[in-house]
């Protein structure tokens, strides 16, 4: 599985016209997942949260995955003028194997997010870019357990782990905070398990783009705001 991709993405991105996205030799520091394993070891690495927060909990062990998503925050208008948040589609890259290079790792979400914001409307996912990248799972809404309103999930069951019917996780959320990049990004988030053996926590982090305009014309068309944004998962159990 090679991650070169997504380094070259972090490592010697510049100026973007139509991204480009070649196969370098990989650069030194650069993981390489086990025998019979899609992803490498994370045992050490730690989610740093914006210090006097106090809305979301610091989690005690290491991560299951982290990955980077890069889709669209979904939108419909309301009566009043305004957007009301109608869920996210996000497909889901490995960033397990670039977590010890930190001028990758730290800079993934604002490279990627450059080729995303410039790629063509056209252009429903930035797979058709990336060939070759590690591509985890999906993220989505559905009607929530309860029927009423919607859930996240994210969901391994079609990718890295085909055949395993728990290879998800219904998540509620637990907290959010503005994003420490501004207002022009969505919160971060901290979101606990409801159903799946994906993970019992999920946060959301290094977010980048997402929120709707200020105003919208009520009766307007729905839309979707490119984003990005890490997901961390803990306390998973599924193999991957």
């Amino acid at each position: 599985m090679s991650l070169s991709i997504i380094v070259t993405i972090a490592l010697s991105a510049s100026t973007f016209a139509i991204p480009q996205f070649r196969h370098p030799s990989p650069p030194a520091g650069l993981a390489i997942p086990p025998r019979g394993s899609r992803t490498c070891d994370i045992s050490t690495a730690k989610l740093v949260l914006p210090a006097g927060q106090t809305a979301l909990s610091t989690p005690a062990v290491a991560p299951s995955t982290i990955v980077l998503g890069v889709g669209v925050q979904n939108y419909t208008c309301s009566a009043a003028g305004t957007y009301t948040a109608a869920g996210a589609v996000a497909d889901l890259y490995d960033l397990s194997c670039i977590s010890k290079i930190p001028a990758a790792f730290n800079a993934v979400q604002d490279v990627v997010y450059s080729a995303w914001t410039l790629a063509p409307p056209s252009l429903k996912t930035l797979g058709p870019l990336v060939a070759g990248y590690p591509m985890l799972g999906s993220h989505f809404f559905i009607t929530s357990p309860s029927g009423t309103g919607i859930s996240p999930v994210w969901d391994y069951r079609a990718m890295s782990a085909k055949g395993n019917t728990n290879a998800f996780v219904l998540a509620a959320k637990v907290g959010n905070i503005p994003a420490p990049t501004g207002a022009k990004d969505v919160d971060w988030l901290e979101l606990k398990s409801v159903s799946g053996d994906l993970a019992t926590q999920i946060y959301r982090t290094d977010t980048r783009g997402g929120p709707p305009p200020a105003s919208c014309s009520p009766g307007s068309a729905p839309i979707s705001v490119k984003y990005v944004s890490k997901y961390w998962l803990y306390g998973g159990n599924v193999k991957i």
